[in-house]
């Protein structure tokens, strides 16, 4: 599967201006060959607390992306606020050949930055099969708990993280990408934004990395780009019985450690 990583600006609150990059640049993936396009975190309005631009999850983000998809043929990952009976989730949602085939409510809200405030967390982990491989979703902050990860590469050959990351933290962003892909032995793919908003600044360093570590595309800093991947769950399933760490991981062990 050839996988492209959008890493955009997002002009803040501005869905309409958003959605209309969002297309140009699935424009763009298509014709190079891509299957699947995603775009960072809150992709139409930036990291927002303003509950007044949450939606249904049916809501018209979510059609219209559904349209995208299916007028330029390409599934697309994007983020939005999404409101429930539950209160409002920080959504990542897969839309393909006009129909939502994924939906994960991102289960870390970032507690230091306010989102707690605004966005309920999920409790379930979500992936999904497309064009033949399994696909984990995460958001952002996810990438700090390496529990849900471990639980994804169970069956994913790739998990996927939207991110609104400022660049104060890019260090972090960038070590946790590629140790989640030494210690999962799956592909990982940070899609995160660049540019500005609300007073925050965004440098990106959107990555793609194997199975074992090695950088399979990357994003210059700073830069609205997008960056192309290969994704094969061959080289996962290789990775996992050459070098095979998962056989020796102490679930019942873990399960203790935690109970104390």
């Amino acid at each position: 599967m050839k996988l492209c990583a959008a890493q955009m600006d997002i002009a803040w609150e501005n869905k309409a201006e958003n959605l209309k990059k969002c297309s140009v640049l699935a424009e763009q993936a298509a014709s190079n060959g891509a299957q699947l396009i995603v775009f960072p975190e809150l992709t139409l309005t930036g990291f927002s607390m303003n509950k007044d631009l949450s939606e249904p999850p049916d809501g018209d983000s979510v059609n219209q992306f559904m349209r995208l998809s299916e007028k330029i043929g390409i599934a697309a990952g994007f983020g939005f606020a999404c409101r429930t009976g539950e209160g409002i989730t920080n959504r990542f949602c897969i839309v393909n050949a006009g129909r939502v085939v994924a939906n994960y409510d991102k289960i870390h809200p970032f507690s230091y930055g306010g989102e707690c405030a605004t966005y309920t967390g999920g409790n379930l982990p979500a992936s999904v099969e497309l064009f033949g491989e399994a696909i984990g979703l995460t958001v952002c902050y996810d990438m700090r708990f390496p529990e849900l990860y471990q639980a994804l590469s169970q069956t994913c050959t790739l998990i996927i993280n939207i991110a609104n990351w400022p660049d104060k933290r890019r260090d972090h962003w960038q070590t946790l990408l590629k140790a989640r892909s030494i210690e999962c032995q799956s592909f990982i793919a940070g899609c995160n934004r660049c540019g500005s908003g609300n007073g925050l600044n965004y440098s990106g360093d959107s990555a793609v990395y194997s199975p074992w570590g090695e950088e399979a595309a990357k994003a210059e800093p700073y830069k609205e780009q997008l960056i192309y991947a290969e994704i094969n769950g061959k080289v996962c399933r290789e990775a996992r019985e050459i070098f095979p760490v998962k056989q020796d991981r102490k679930l019942e062990l873990y399960r203790d450690f935690y109970a104390k």
